[in-house]
């Protein structure tokens, strides 16, 4: 609290000067007491009506938390926005802002999700505090302008937004006006009245102040608060100021050339240079100027109230807008070259790292060719951030044909590829490899390879995407011959290109190398440190492993880690196998069916909002229907067998999982003709595309249908499944298949007929069997929450003990009872407390 009264203090010393004028305006009894009672304040006035002066001293004085934002002209397009946003967002906890930025710059971006998100955040932490958007009459984009709309209707009372500008065209107040939630200040309301007049001469011209010299100023400034300000500064340099014929525009025009023309030619040139910076910092202002006085200049151009230092980044400084707007005026009937200005201010940014800002500068220069350099350069920062948006923007901007020339042709593709376009990408990446291969563009031996690397690389990860495993390898392996490392654009936390080749041996490519992706990833792991794309496929590879090899608290992290990931990039590529894996685990290691139908729920609607293709659709469905075979709910299997058999797609690489589904489906239904058909139809394609962990399952598969009836050809297909699967340890996949396999492998070892070296490896798997008791098969089915519930429930507790023990409501502690009553077949609480006397509650203790 203290410091934060320090800070409101120094705030007041600093902001609530007009020139090198204080002034006290807010009253006990004014329009600005009334903010803190409406969800939006709007401060309408044309310029130069201190509308920022007196929002600070507003600040100053309210209890509230207040944040603010100045926009910029680039500050109008929604990620910069809505960044800037919450980035100054009072009162948040910092994990839930960053939450909120992954959020907005996550390629899945969803208004209704982030808005309910920010809301839901609000009340959770009961925020209340103030956030002032200065400037707001550039905001012109209508989502955006809607989006806020939303904010404002749906967050608490709590929280108050203050927006300040010329006008606000395209913000809807309708209801929130008629919920009288709206408080708009305007003109009227910031002019100087007759007493303010009489404590300015008073205070500042050190007079007396007489009715005629009162009514003298108000008649020449009608109250313009700048106008009050600009008679302050010209009093400095001119004695008497009576002449002067105020109309704000002219008078302002007029006194400033009057200050300007005023000072030393050196300080004259150093102002109309550095006013086409929205923000100045000496260095930058040398540079842009050439001179080493610059230190000197601002500090007296400070001291006469020309400067106003940034607050939130010392040594940063900008002009008063409307001073500012001037300044930009007479530099415009000067000759000086403005663009040479803007480019110079570009270079300086580029050597300070702060390339998006020389890309800001460029633009304004007009220098098409520059801002295409520095895209190239800043990419691979904005690729690994998952600012998909903005890059796209940018490259929109410029003339089509820069789209076709090699460098920015291959991060054009990258971006198409991160927005769900791989087709589009793809036909890119093609005409990339053209120009490349016809050898016209002059490129040295080292500059070829690298854009053959960076080619490459882009390629196999649309074929990735694309759930091409045979594709992506070739690629992956292609980029690996032109660079050891990897492509620029992809190598923030793994070497990308090995990482991607190893991940087609893995149960997520298909290939079922586990001991291979365990011994890379066991060397790689310690470099996964940031939040990208690929350590996305890194955590969900590693949830593979381990979910095959039954180490489910692994499972969980990388899960975890994965969906996170997921979530904030939303590629297609990543979130189905990822949500599907999530289902799985839930299903079958959990017992949890309600879970694992509410996983592939938020799939679907993920998939929605991303626009993904209908493939993936399909795959959502397919892992579906895996829960209804687990169930044995055969009505929902047949329903969608008939579909399926209606819109057959393709039997190839990327339809392989439903093709796969098809066939559990019609084993569920006892119609074992038609899964051995397709298990038939499925093997060559399997493996001709080196899919070892799909054909590993469909021997499995056939093994179990031929059991009954053919057993001698039944064990020998099993046999030929233990033999593709012995060297990578496969459990869960003979596990999940039942009763069945565990008599046909105790079969096979009774029988001699397993090899030696597999002995201990088909004793592995039947292990499962032989160790879990019946308690532990229930431990597995019950959540940490559940377990939490039973545990309480053996105390002898009543339902409203455990709700308030465990802080949820009653209805949800009975919903909860009733899933577990369901996971432990029992009808009644008696029943249940004696099925769990053996449960180990150790986890939760």
């Amino acid at each position: 609290m203290r410091e934060h009264e320090a800070s409101r203090n120094e705030t007041a010393e600093s902001t609530l000067k007009v020139g090198q004028m204080r002034i006290e305006r807010i009253k006990p009894d004014s329009v600005w007491t009334k903010i803190e009672k409406c969800k939006l304040t709007t401060l309408t006035a044309p310029s130069g009506y201190g509308k920022t002066t007196m929002l600070q001293e507003w600040a100053a004085r309210t209890d509230l938390e207040v944040g603010w934002i100045n926009l910029e002209e680039e500050d109008i397009q929604r990620v910069a926005f809505w960044k800037k946003a919450i980035l100054h967002m009072p009162g948040l906890p910092d994990q839930e802002r960053k939450k909120l930025l992954d959020i907005i710059q996550s390629a899945s971006y969803s208004p209704t999700h982030f808005i309910a998100t920010w809301c839901a955040y609000l009340r959770e932490h009961h925020v209340a505090g103030a956030l002032i958007i200065d400037d707001f009459h550039l905001m012109t984009n209508s989502n955006e302008l809607y989006e806020l709309t939303s904010l404002l209707e749906e967050m608490p009372d709590t929280f108050h937004i203050i927006v300040s500008g010329q006008a606000f065209p395209g913000l809807s107040m309708k209801r929130l006006l008629r919920q009288r939630q709206v408080l708009q200040i305007t003109k009227r309301d910031l002019i100087f009245t007759e007493e303010e007049i009489e404590t300015y001469i008073r205070k500042h011209l050190h007079k007396e102040p007489t009715e005629a010299a009162v009514q003298n100023i108000l008649q020449q400034t009608n109250g313009w608060a700048a106008g009050l300000q600009l008679i302050h500064m010209y009093e400095q340099i001119q004695e008497d100021y009576s002449e002067l014929q105020f109309s704000n525009i002219v008078v302002a025009r007029q006194l400033i050339q009057e200050i300007v023309h005023s000072l030393p030619e050196n300080e004259r040139t150093y102002l109309l240079s550095t006013s086409i910076l929205n923000t100045m910092h000496v260095r930058l202002c040398d540079y842009i100027v050439g001179t080493r006085r610059g230190r000197v200049i601002m500090r007296r151009l400070r001291t006469q109230g020309l400067l106003i230092e940034s607050q939130e980044e010392p040594g940063w400084f900008s002009y008063n807008k409307h001073f500012r707007t001037y300044l930009k005026e007479m530099l415009d009937m000067q000759t000086t070259d403005v663009n040479d200005l803007y480019i110079r201010a570009s270079e300086w940014y580029e050597n300070e790292e702060m390339l998006l800002m020389a890309i800001q500068y460029a633009w304004k220069a007009g220098d098409l060719e520059r801002v295409k350099q520095l895209l190239i350069k800043t990419a691979p920062l904005l690729l690994e951030e998952g600012r998909v948006d903005q890059l796209q923007e940018w490259i929109g901007k410029l003339p089509r044909k820069f789209i076709y020339q090699l460098e920015l042709g291959i991060i054009y593709g990258w971006v198409q590829c991160l927005r769900f376009q791989p087709k589009l990408a793809q036909r890119h990446a093609y005409m990339m490899e053209e120009q490349l291969l016809r050898r016209e563009l002059q490129l040295s031996e080292e500059e070829e390879k690298r854009h053959f690397a960076d080619l490459y690389t882009l390629k196999s990860f649309i074929s990735l995407l694309e759930d091409d495993a045979r594709g992506a390898m070739d690629h992956a392996s292609k980029a690996l011959v032109y660079s050891a490392n990897s492509s620029r654009y992809f190598s923030h936390s793994v070497d990308y290109n090995r990482h991607d080749a190893t991940i087609l041996h893995s149960p997520l490519g298909g290939g079922g190398d586990l001991r291979g992706v365990q011994r890379l990833y066991e060397a790689l792991g310690h470099t996964v440190s940031k939040e990208s794309v690929f350590s996305g496929y890194y955590h969900l590879s590693m949830a593979e492993l381990y979910y095959e090899w039954g180490m489910a608290s692994k499972v969980k992290i990388h899960l975890e880690q994965a969906s996170i990931i997921a979530d904030l990039f939303g590629l297609p590529g990543l979130l189905v196998p990822t949500y599907i894996l999530k289902a799985r685990h839930e299903i079958e290691q959990q017992g949890d069916a309600q879970s694992a139908k509410a996983t592939l729920h938020a799939l679907k609607d993920m998939l929605t909002r991303s626009n993904a293709s209908a493939d993936w659709f399909k795959k959502a469905e397919a892992a579906r229907i895996r829960i209804a075979i687990h169930q044995g709910d055969t009505k929902r299997i047949q329903n969608w067998l008939s579909l399926f058999v209606l819109q057959e797609p393709p039997m190839q690489q990327k339809s392989l999982f439903e093709y796969i589904t098809l066939v559990w489906a019609y084993a569920a239904l006892g119609e074992a003709e038609k899964a051995q058909s397709y298990i038939q139809k499925l093997l060559p394609l399997v493996k001709f595309g080196h899919r070892l962990s799909a054909e590993i399952e469909l021997y499995i598969i056939q093994a179990v249908l031929l059991y009954p009836t053919e057993r001698e050809q039944a064990l020998q297909v099993m046999s030929d499944a233990l033999r593709l699967s012995a060297d990578h340890k496969y459990l869960r996949t003979y596990w999940k298949n039942g009763d069945t396999v565990r008599d046909m492998l105790n079969e096979l070892m009774d029988t001699e007929k397993v090899p030696k070296k597999h002995r201990k490896y088909v004793e592995q798997i039947l292990a499962y069997w032989w160790e879990e008791t019946t308690e532990q098969k229930l431990q597995n089915k019950l959540t940490n929450r559940e377990l939490q519930l039973i545990y309480h429930l053996q105390l002898g507790k009543r339902n409203n003990e455990i709700a308030e023990e465990l802080d949820l409501s009653l209805g949800t502690v009975k919903v909860y009872f009733h899933r577990i009553y369901e996971k432990l077949g029992v009808k009644n609480r008696k029943q249940a407390k004696e099925l769990a006397a053996g449960l180990d509650f150790s986890d939760i203790l």
